[in-house]
């Protein structure tokens, strides 16, 4: 937690779209990610560790589940859906049967999947039948899996899949938690390369909390690095992403 605290390294890595082992990985993005939403929601430092193990165990039903279709590439049939949406059920036996302990994060398993608009699964909850914990991990792990590597399609960019969530998810989740990542990860996450209007092309380095859309800067020119706040400077703003590959 202190590392997310004065560093945002982590979740450049978490966002970073690479995965030799999806279900793994993801159990480390979804817990960094959802800290951070965490941390912009003012949780306790007791409920942000609950938060980040329930992050690393929010999908412990899939190890019950056959490995061929865990790891099937093909579209699910039917039946093989309906299994696989037994899995938040499975996870909260597992975490249930450890003790009050892991109540907390039980029900993160067991809702994850669950949506504002009872659109979800396995118990088609809605609004705040949902704990928010579970709305903060099941958010991330929809942004994790938009921009990690998968065999079946291509991802797409942090900024895209944090833009799709804030336009296209305002009935899946509460505003509460969406404000929170726009804040705390922000559409312009870092890493993302951006044009300033004043046409110079940079890397977000830094984000700033308070100002979510001005974030700091790294730019260079004629081979010479300089950072740009643009909290600081109001002169300047952010006009576009650019895409990946773009000289800078």
């Amino acid at each position: 937690m202190q590392l997310l605290n004065h560093s945002d390294e982590l979740v450049r890595w978490a966002l970073d779209g690479q995965t030799e082992d999806y279900v793994l990985d993801n159990a480390l993005h979804v817990a960094v990610l959802g800290a951070k939403v965490g941390m912009g929601l003012q949780y306790s430092q007791q409920d942000l560790e609950r938060l980040a193990l329930g992050g690393l165990l929010h999908d412990v039903g899939m190890w019950t589940l056959p490995l061929s279709l865990v790891e099937k590439r093909e579209a699910l049939s039917e039946e093989e859906r309906d299994l696989l949406r037994t899995h938040p059920e499975r996870g909260r036996r597992i975490l249930a049967g450890q003790g009050s302990v892991f109540e907390w994060v039980s029900t993160i398993s067991a809702q994850e999947h669950e949506r504002s608009d009872g659109s979800g699964y396995p118990c088609r909850l809605k609004d705040r039948q949902i704990a928010e914990p579970a709305q903060i991990i099941g958010m991330v792990d929809t942004l994790d899996a938009t921009v990690t590597m998968r065999p079946y399609r291509k991802p797409i960019t942090p900024h895209q899949g944090i833009r799709e969530l804030l336009l296209h998810a305002k009935t899946m989740f509460s505003l509460r938690v969406l404000k929170a990542l726009g804040d705390q990860i922000t559409l312009y996450p870092i890493g993302t390369n951006v044009r300033l209007n004043t046409g110079e092309i940079g890397t977000v380095m830094r984000i700033n909390s308070r100002y979510p859309l001005r974030p700091l800067v790294a730019i260079s020119k004629l081979g010479e690095a300089s950072e740009v706040d643009l909290s600081h400077i109001t002169s300047a703003h952010i006009v576009e992403v650019v895409p990946t590959g773009i000289v800078l």
